[in-house]
């Protein structure tokens, strides 16, 4: 039951934050189009699944850093790797990816993305490292 509770908050927190993106990112689409930017055909919906489908993707596999049986290492590179490969495949379906502008506007995105993804990484694990920083204190506080 405690790990259900826990893949459920990771779960609930990834996808809240893909959420979050794509509304910021929508409304700056918006504002560069004058108010202009409309999707059709389903697309808002389809972004909205492909954002659950990243959260899922980049949440569900954080379970791995509680595993004693494989490196930090290895699970950073599973973890992301999962993640990206669902991200992309989802931003290839729904066009994400502007391949409509050429290569250079692809590349851009791309790295974009894998820059962000890194950052949000790189943001969770400062915030888990402090977290583990100030347990551990506490407890050699309790010993004392």
């Amino acid at each position: 039951m405690k790990l259900y509770k826990e893949i459920m908050k990771r779960i609930f927190i990834s996808i809240s934050m893909s959420f979050i993106i794509f509304i910021v990112i929508g409304i700056i689409f918006d504002i560069n189009d004058g108010g202009e930017f409309t999707l059709t055909n389903y697309r808002f919906t389809k972004m909205a699944l492909a954002c659950v489908a990243t959260g899922l993707g980049f949440g569900v596999p954080t379970i791995l850093y509680n595993s004693d049986k494989i490196s930090y290492t290895l699970a950073s590179l599973i973890h992301l790797g999962i993640g990206f490969v669902i991200y992309f495949v989802a931003a290839s379906l729904v066009g994400w990816i502007p391949a409509e502008r050429g290569i250079k506007a692809c590349l851009i995105t791309v790295v974009s993305v894998i820059v962000i993804g890194f950052v949000i990484w790189l943001c969770f694990m400062k915030y888990n490292k402090n977290l583990a920083e100030k347990m551990n204190k506490a407890i050699e506080k309790k010993r004392k």
